[in-house]
């Protein structure tokens, strides 16, 4: 089974848009790919759909419930400095600690990097046509 690392941006997407985000967390739902998640990832999703969009408590808490019972958990042990924009390098710890085969990322600077060690950077849409073939 395929270990994806999907960025903040790609999963409040998912929950509050629909779309290509929205499909890839139903298939993460359904058991069609492997979601690697760390504290500082579990941490951002919940803080910015607490904070920035004001979901409703139990709307907070069903999701912290599925992040918590439906993910690979991991600590990444290694700091690294390759994006441009510092505060994402948080993802590709994560990547690289968990041995991921994709990072699903929205970010154009992330996006732009293609690959990181033997993880492949790709957009929902891409991923999604992955999934599917």
């Amino acid at each position: 089974m395929h270990k994806a690392v999907i960025d903040t941006n790609v999963f409040i997407s998912g929950v509050l848009y629909g779309g290509n985000p929205q499909s890839i967390i139903e298939a993460w739902l359904n058991k069609k790919y492997t979601f690697c998640l760390s504290p500082e990832l579990k941490s951002e999703i919940i803080n910015k759909l607490q904070n920035k969009f004001f979901l409703p408590a139990r709307a907070i808490q069903d999701i912290e419930e599925a992040l918590d019972a439906k993910t690979e958990k991991y600590i990444p042990k290694k700091k690294l400095f390759v994006c441009k924009d510092a505060t994402d390098n948080f993802v590709l710890e994560l990547a690289l600690e968990a041995q991921a085969n994709y990072l699903i990322s929205g970010d154009k600077l992330v996006l732009k990097l293609k690959q990181y060690n033997n993880t492949k950077i790709l957009s929902p849409k891409d991923f999604l046509k992955l999934l599917e073939s």
